[in-house]
């Protein structure tokens, strides 16, 4: 067997060769371990069970598996120009891709797929069979993901999706899942277009055929399709929403055709750490709206950030955003003033002017 280094020898989930060396889904996103967070379970969705289909009536959930990828961005386009909403379940280092806190490109279409309203749900770090993996080594696959998502937009999804549909109960999957507090999703038409990925005559096929035999006025869908697969992401999309809208339905996120509102897709993380974030994640995110704190290491250059904070509470406020966004923002801002003017003091306990040093609570 032949050894070496980079994605051909170390991505995972198909290529890695453990036995030589690491794989490249073994790093640990920057930040603190979540795993400590309480994870109240509320809403009418169940928990720790396998969901398969809509709740609501004439809507269709479009589903994207393993991005992102190259094809996300003119995805995002497609979604955009029908007025079309989707949700997305990343996986965040698969395929050699690279991590997604850590590789601008997906750190910015993720804060974009969230600004556009779509919903965005984990599925996996590394794309694991999580039905084979260990007690431990799943969670940490669900851990991994959330740190890294809360690395870009400070929220964790509550949503899931199991790599090959594998979580079962036999294995105690499910209520691992559970006890993380996740939702976990299925479908209920596979678009099959893992089965030929640069077949789309097939694909458009298999899914007129399935959509006949679905009522038009009580019907509803949950459709999987994969991100990675251009032909897939791009055309069977753009023919899905055709045929949908001549039926009258509308394209949305899991969340919402399962009756559950944005604030029940995403957790808050029990602490932020401005220090783990993304180079261009956010620590608030809203529509128009990305609270960043700029990195310092000196009391001088916290001062520097805390001002810049504080213009960007105020450039919040003067804009279209949504208020509890600014509000939160500006709290943040309020910690950061008061970190800066107690750290570097000649006091035993005095922290240093490091953003690292800089940890906030989140209440409630």
């Amino acid at each position: 067997m032949a050894q070496g280094l980079g994605k051909e020898y170390c991505a995972m989930p198909n290529i890695c060769q453990s036995d030589f060396g690491r794989c490249d889904s073994d790093v640990m996103p920057a930040g603190y371990n979540m795993s400590v967070d309480d994870r109240p379970q509320i809403g009418v969705v169940p928990y720790g069970s396998v969901i398969s289909n809509c709740r609501m009536p004439r809507v269709i959930a479009l589903t994207y598996d393993d991005g992102p990828s190259e094809n996300t961005k003119e995805l995002l386009d497609i979604l955009e120009e029908a007025g079309a909403k989707a949700t997305f379940f990343v996986s965040g280092n698969n395929n050699g891709k690279g991590e997604i806190d850590l590789t601008p490109t997906w750190t910015d279409t993720i804060k974009r797929m969230a600004q556009e309203g779509h919903q965005i749900a984990s599925h996996t770090w590394s794309h694991a069979d999580l039905d084979k993996a260990s007690w431990e080594s799943r969670r940490l696959e669900m851990l991994k993901n959330e740190r890294a998502l809360a690395n870009i937009l400070n929220v964790y999804p509550t949503y899931m999706r199991p790599p090959y549909l594998r979580c079962s109960n036999q294995t105690e999957c499910l209520g691992d899942m559970r006890g993380l507090g996740y939702h976990v999703i299925s479908y209920s038409f596979d678009s099959t277009d893992w089965m030929h990925k640069d077949n789309l005559t097939s694909m458009t096929a298999a899914f007129d055929r399935v959509l006949q035999t679905v009522e038009v006025n009580e019907g509803r869908m949950l459709l999987i399709q994969h991100d990675t697969i251009r032909a897939s992401a791009i055309d069977l999309t753009r023919h899905v929403l055709k045929r949908v809208s001549q039926r009258g339905w509308r394209a949305v996120t899991v969340g919402e055709c399962l009756e559950d509102g944005p604030e029940g897709w995403y957790r808050s993380p029990g602490w932020t750490s401005p220090s783990s974030t993304a180079d261009q994640g956010c620590l608030v995110l809203s529509d128009g709206f990305c609270g960043k704190l700029g990195r310092f290491k000196t009391k001088l250059e916290c001062v520097r950030s805390n001002i810049k904070c504080y213009k960007h509470v105020k450039q919040c406020e003067e804009g279209r955003v949504d208020e509890e966004a600014c509000r939160s923002f500006k709290e943040l801002c309020l910690v950061q003033s008061l970190f800066c003017a107690q750290c570097g003091r000649s006091k035993k306990n005095s922290p240093a002017c490091d953003i690292e040093q800089l940890n906030v609570f989140n209440h409630g």
